[in-house]
């Protein structure tokens, strides 16, 4: 229906929703039917689906009725639209189509569409210089509002509507201040403006306008306190200064002398001016796009030479993409760019980007006017021709560069016409820049990437600033380099340069920082929490993202660091098919990533945003709620106790009767988040005495597996229990603990009363008659003991020297089940981080360190009291971080071993790892001589042979390549043992190999090392095989042992050790045909 037809209805929605029949108004009915028609008003003519309406009426919680009551407001719609239409008669205004429904209305009569269709007009009118026509327009477009637009319906979609069109309207106000201001009409702004910025005191385009009326009005003194008022506004609120369009205007004020009112143009009227967009402002501080900022440099140079190209630029909101182009433009100012961009507002209005940058306007010379004047009377005209002559036209001038941002606002035909244009850089002196944020992704754009992907067009994606680069930006924002503290703020950015510049503004704004003439630092413990302001600017930022994502994002929050989408099911009681989409967007704006199989936030910073929005004392009573709601839907035992851990509440029944039953499977899993658990409910005092005690013991256990000195624990349950098992095992613990500590007095005495109870199980008897004849055996000799690791006979504190590390397996992975119920001395890490270290599982090594040296020093670990303990562990830290390609790391590990201090005679075990990481290192420095003179004191006669064997072969590879042969047959001569254990043997078939240069007992050695499960070393041993039969011209055989050992070193993420063979194998033109990929230094 036509909006000339007289029966057909009129509906007004900018204000209370209401509908006439000439002058009658129709009774629409209640708020849910009259948001049904409202969302079929909004899409007139076009089938909206029942699904469509039952979002906008309830959102994500429909009732069950939805479908029902839908069909129940459509027939009452029906009713009232139409009273006198009977069924079957005539075309329905309101018509069935598939699932969904269709209001056939010409948009003419319906009052949102009229508003933007004379905003529209106005446009047009205003770009050819009809200011007149265009202040009508506007002020008619103005006069349909009636209130607030959809006022008094419930739902999602009448809220966002709200929103859009009151921004909208603020936006067409802007409009016509602007039209009048052109018009002369400056006097009888003032007012009207004034009261506005009153009723919106932040909105900057306002304020401009005010002060360019005022100014008008020959009062410049009042534009500049316009100025003064809105900055301190802003400072006040959120620590920022108002925008560069507001400075340029009071920087211009305050330079120039006040100058006479302007005259008044004469009628009819003045030629239009020109529309500039402002070119986006070079960033004071630009770091960490060197990347991209030298193949920019690189297109704009080859633009002189007459070669266009085509660029695209993508990045994260804050990922810095305006101050490159913004340092783009300044490279290529000779050419004098051309600038836009997009706007969300004027995606209704066809080109217009393209339009403003390309100066396309009736008052411009040339084509361009032509274009202008073209376009304008016949807007139905396919512009894709046009455009391009003009393109070639200025070409045929001089090079030309264009450049528009934020083409994720754009309108389809500006895309469209994007896709021509990027053609033409193959055959014009073109340099077509566009830029766009990943999120909001329209049909269009998706399409204009797929095809610019397939094309000749340079993609710059921004990656997340390294961490160098971070640091540089905060030193420079805040004047020194920031202290530890600082820099893990700054890391909660992850490498955003928007938010590390909101994280130091807002801390300096807050008086948050302090410098100590050398660092910057966090005063005190002010920062235990994200600042109000900085929360508030990181909240504004994510505004682009729909409502039901934030609210997702929110729930996600509350999981950790990482979660599933079943995870984020269980938190919303809602299915994950009814996530994905949040989750999608989640994951294409760069606010969640991909984690393996599980999810993660890009952005530490956000996160904590999020989460600490939430109140502290909601936060305790959601985390609770999501614990029992992970168990009930056979959620793992850990993330039930993640979420009990997260923010410890009241130890009820409930929680209580779970961790009697699952704490053994969340200690074996997360033995920390275990601690923190028992640790919280020990101190409740509702906790019934036996619960208490299992608790107690349990946390007793953990304590002495983790390498600490539980000694309050276990002293608690020996004086309440009546257990005689339990009260053996915990006194076990205590006499271990004083024997650490050199009391053994008191280790003694802990171990006869144990044993003078008849009642104590033969097993636990037996332990303790075993630690007590070692104590007597010793005497005052084991002063020097815990130079090792522990005197008792446990089997898998002997994996450095077994040979196959599948023996050990065993006794670990038994170790880690049972501690939660048995006693386990805290010095199995120690053997079980070498073991994984020689099996290749870095990761895992990694772990097993961790638990000895994790607060360490606050908690007494008696673990690394022992010097060759923590030779141990500093020398498998700095070998793992060497092999990764982190000499940082091994370095910080061998400094922390270098400071330690040892008793005077004491030669501690474990220092051969050490050795070997030096010798590393100084390898990686390129000072082989230094590595070989680090290696040699494994050649010494007193040396233990057990822990030299290993390291021999990277001696003897060594030495020989420094031309030092008598230091390689010395070393083979340590291991030429008659009856020497396999080990020994494959060490010796190595090094003889090498020394002979046959390839064939090295492979004999790699082939035992495979056996036994010693994955670097059989890596090692084939990489030199590749050598010798390379030497040999054996070279298809020296392919396959290279590519051997690059899998091995690659799936262990031996970085370095990649990058040395690669070196090795280069003068004999072998190299590998593929990349192999590189794992991350965490391991993956």
């Amino acid at each position: 229906m036509s909006a000339a037809d007289r029966s057909a209805p009129r509906l007004q929605l900018l204000g209370p929703v209401k509908a006439w029949h000439g002058e009658v108004e129709l009774d629409l009915g209640s708020a849910h039917r009259r948001t049904v028609l409202a969302a079929l008003a909004v899409n007139p003519n076009r089938t909206v689906s029942r699904e469509e309406l039952i979002d906008a009426v309830w959102g994500e919680a429909p009732p069950q009725s939805a479908q029902g009551s839908i069909y129940t407001y459509v027939s009452g719609l029906r009713r009232a639209l139409e009273p006198g239409r009977a069924k079957g008669e005539g075309p329905q205004l309101l018509a069935s189509i598939g699932s969904g429904y269709s209001l056939r209305l010409d948009a003419g009569a319906i009052d949102v569409h009229r508003f933007e269709a004379l905003r529209e007009q106005a446009l047009r009118k205003q770009s050819a210089g009809d200011l007149r026509g265009a202040r009508e327009d506007l002020e008619e477009a103005l006069g349909l509002w009636h209130g607030v637009p959809l006022s008094g319906l419930p739902g999602p979609f009448a809220a966002a509507q709200r929103a859009r069109l009151t921004e909208l309207r603020l936006a067409t106000v802007e409009r016509r201040a602007e039209v009048v201001l052109e018009s002369g009409g400056h006097t009888e702004l003032v007012a009207e403006l004034t009261a506005l910025t009153r009723e919106h005191p932040f909105r900057e385009t306002l304020r401009g306008l005010l002060m360019r009326a005022l100014v008008r009005a020959d009062r410049r003194t009042e534009a500049i306190a316009v100025y003064t008022d809105v900055r301190d506004r802003l400072v006040e609120s959120s620590g920022t200064e108002p925008g560069p369009a507001l400075r340029r205007l009071y920087d211009q004020l305050r330079e120039q002398p006040a100058a006479a009112p302007e005259p008044k143009p004469a009628p009819p009227a003045r030629p239009a001016r020109l529309p500039v967009a402002a070119v986006p402002e070079r960033a004071e501080l630009f770091v960490g796009r060197d990347a991209e900022l030298a193949r920019l440099r690189e297109a704009v140079d080859g633009l002189g030479a007459g070669t266009g190209r085509s660029v695209w630029v993508e990045g994260e909101p804050g990922s810095g993409r305006t101050a490159l182009l913004a340092e783009l433009l300044a490279e290529a100012a000779d050419y004098t760019p051309a600038f836009a961009a997009a706007d969300a507002l004027d995606q209704r209005f066809a080109l217009r980007p393209l339009l403003d940058a390309l100066g396309v306007h009736p008052g411009a010379a040339g084509q361009r006017a032509v274009l202008a004047t073209r376009l304008a009377e016949q807007p139905g005209e396919d512009p894709v021709d046009g455009l391009l002559a003009l393109v070639r036209e200025l070409c045929a001038e001089g090079p030309l560069v264009l450049v528009v941002d934020d083409l994720h606002w754009a309108d389809d035909a500006t895309l469209r016409v994007w896709r021509y244009l990027s053609r033409e850089t193959r055959q014009l002196p073109l340099l077509l820049v566009g830029a766009c944020r990943p999120v909001p992704r329209p049909a269009a754009l998706d399409e204009l990437r797929a095809e610019l992907d397939n094309d000749d067009t340079t993609v710059l994606a921004l990656p997340p600033l390294p961490e160098s680069a971070a640091r540089e930006l905060a030193t420079e924002l805040v004047g020194a380099p920031p202290g530890p503290g600082l820099q893990l703020l700054v890391s909660y950015a992850a490498g955003n340069p928007r938010y590390t510049r909101e994280i130091v503004e807002t801390l300096l704004a807050q008086s948050m920082i302090v410098l100590d003439g050398v660092h910057a630092h966090l005063d005190g413990n002010s920062c235990q929490s994200i600042p109000a302001p900085l929360g508030s600017r990181i909240t504004l930022y994510l505004s682009f993202l729909s409502s039901g994502t934030r609210d997702t994002l929110r729930w996600a929050a509350m999981l950790g660091r990482e979660f599933s989408l079943s995870d984020i099911a269980v938190a919303t009681e809602r299915p994950p098919t009814a996530l994905v989409g949040a989750v999608d967007e989640a994951i294409a704006s760069g606010v969640l990533v991909e984690s393996g199989d599980r999810l993660a936030f890009r952005h530490p910073l956000v996160r904590r945003v999020l989460y600490e929005k939430t109140p502290a004392a909601m936060r305790v009573a959601l985390h609770r709620q999501l614990a029992e709601a992970f168990a009930a839907a056979g959620a793992p035992a850990v993330r039930v106790a993640e979420q009990l851990a997260a923010a410890p509440a009241q130890v009820d029944p409930w929680v209580t009767t779970w961790l009697l039953e699952h704490i053994g499977t969340v200690a074996t899993e997360t033995p920390r988040i275990a601690v923190d658990l028992l640790r919280h409910a020990i101190t409740q005092g509702a906790l019934a005495p036996d619960a208490r005690e299992t608790l107690t013991a349990t946390l007793a256990r953990l304590l002495f597996w983790l390498g600490r000195e539980p000694e309050a624990e276990a002293r608690s349950v020996v004086a309440r229990t009546a257990d005689s098992r339990r009260a053996a095992e915990m006194r076990w613990i205590l006499a271990y603990v004083y024997y650490r500590r050199g009391d053994f007095a008191e280790a003694t005495a802990e171990l006869k009363r144990t044993l003078d109870d008849s009642d104590v199980p033969e097993m636990w008897r037996g332990r303790h008659e075993s630690l007590l004849a070692t104590l007597e055996r010793l005497g005052e000799q084991t002063a020097l003991a815990p130079a090792g690791l522990h005197p008792l006979d446990d089997a898998a504190l002997s994996v450095p020297k077994l040979d196959s590390l599948d023996e050990a397996a065993e006794p670990l992975d038994a170790a880690r089940r049972i501690a939660a119920t048995r006693a386990v001395p805290g010095e199995m890490h120690l053997a079980g981080a070498v073991h994984y270290y020689w099996l290749g599982r870095w990761p895992e090594a990694l772990e097993e360190l961790d638990a000895v040296i994790r607060d360490g020093a606050e908690t007494a670990s008696y673990v690394l009291r022992s010097p060759g303990s923590t030779l141990l562990v500093h020398g498998v830290g700095a070998l793992i971080a060497g092999h990764r390609g982190d000499p940082d790391g091994a370095r910080t590990h061998l400094d922390a071993a270098d400071r330690r201090q040892w008793p005077p005679g004491l030669e501690p075990d474990g220092g051969d790892f050490l050795l070997a990481a030096r010798a590393l290192l100084a390898e990686q420095e390129g000072r082989p001589e230094a590595a070989l003179a680090a290696l040699l004191p494994l050649l010494e006669e007193n040396y233990p042979p057990a822990a030299r064997h290993q390291w021999l072969p990277d001696l003897v590879r060594l030495a020989l390549r420094l031309g030092e042969p008598q230091r390689a047959h010395q070393a083979l001569h340590l291991l030429d043992l008659e009856d020497a254990p396999p080990a020994h043997a494959a060490a010796a078939a190595h090094c003889r190999g090498l020394v002979t240069g046959d390839p064939e007992p090295v492979l004999t050695a790699a082939g035992h090392y495979r056996v036994a499960g010693r994955l670097l070393k059989q890596a090692k041993a084939t990489e030199d095989a590749a050598i010798l039969l390379a030497e040999s011209d054996r070279l298809d055989e020296a392919r396959a042992a290279f590519r051997g050992a690059l899998t091995a070193y690659t799936g262990m993420g031996a970085v370095w050790d990649v990058r040395r063979a690669e070196g090795r194998m280069q003068p004999f033109g072998i190299r590998r045909a593929h990349a192999v990929r590189q794992r991350a230094a965490a391991g993956e």
